[in-house]
């Protein structure tokens, strides 16, 4: 009965993935997850993460076309502002998509508020993500709402330079080049390169987490333990390619075990 409930689950999530309906994709696959991993069904993982990846890769490269917000100050009330500022002109937006750049200081906060975006993007079916941008004594970090540490974020570079754009490198490196905080829509003509910016880095940013959250806690090289590994970095950044894709292949390399 279990499995069957499974796989109905990603059979619907295939067909609203299919139909481009990714948020609504993307519940009911991470629904069909949840259950194969409880049940330790290697087969239904090896199977599911590849449409899983696609709808969170969808999400993520539409949440970066559309709207573009990057918080000013730590400050609570503010960002508290800015976030309703950003969600409303997301809606005004054709395809209701964006991402903002919350600035915080405190964990609680920040959660809250990245928490309030997952909600609202699942409560319309838009594909809307936050990530966090932390101050320390005046230096920015961009972090995942999953991990919302200085240590674990990527340094920050705001530029009015159209002509600066991020270059991918080990994640210890990497610089993540910003627009001033503001808000970018990809419709204004006087933003556009700004907006690209902005779309360029957090492409690679959002990625780039999830890596250096591998190499900050490593572990030992058995698969199973490798495979609950990856799958916690996937809290930092779910459409991480390069995860999910070994996610697939520790599942397939256990299979072939039994």
């Amino acid at each position: 009965m279990r499995e069957a409930y499974l796989y109905r689950l990603w059979e619907l999530g295939q067909q609203h993935l299919a139909a481009g309906r990714y948020v609504t994709a993307r519940q009911l696959l991470e629904s069909a997850e949840q259950i194969a991993w409880r049940d330790r069904n290697l087969q239904a993982l090896a199977r599911l993460y590849l449409p899983l990846l696609e709808a969170r890769r969808q999400i993520r490269h539409n949440a970066v076309d559309g709207v573009i917000a990057i918080g000013h100050e730590a400050n609570p009330d503010r960002t508290a502002r800015e976030l309703k500022e950003f969600l409303h002109q997301a809606e005004r937006n054709e395809s209701g998509a964006g991402i903002i750049l919350l600035a915080c200081n405190k964990l609680h906060s920040a959660c809250k508020l990245a928490g309030s975006v997952a909600y609202e993007s699942r409560r319309i079916g838009r594909p809307l993500e936050a990530l966090i941008l932390l101050d320390h004594h005046g230096e920015w970090r961009i972090t995942s709402p999953a991990d919302v540490t200085f240590a674990a974020g990527l340094p920050v570079r705001f530029t009015s330079d159209i002509n600066d754009h991020i270059v991918p490198t080990d994640v210890d490196k990497l610089i993540v080049p910003l627009p001033p905080p503001g808000l970018y829509d990809p419709r204004d003509a006087k933003a556009q390169g700004l907006h690209a910016i902005a779309r360029e880095s957090l492409l690679i940013a959002t990625e780039a987490l999830a890596l250096k959250w591998q190499s900050r806690h490593p572990i030992r090289p058995q698969a199973d333990e490798e495979l609950a590994w990856c799958r916690l970095a996937l809290r930092i950044d779910p459409a991480c390619e390069p995860v999910a894709m070994r996610i697939i292949a520790l599942c397939e390399a256990l299979l072939r075990q039994r």
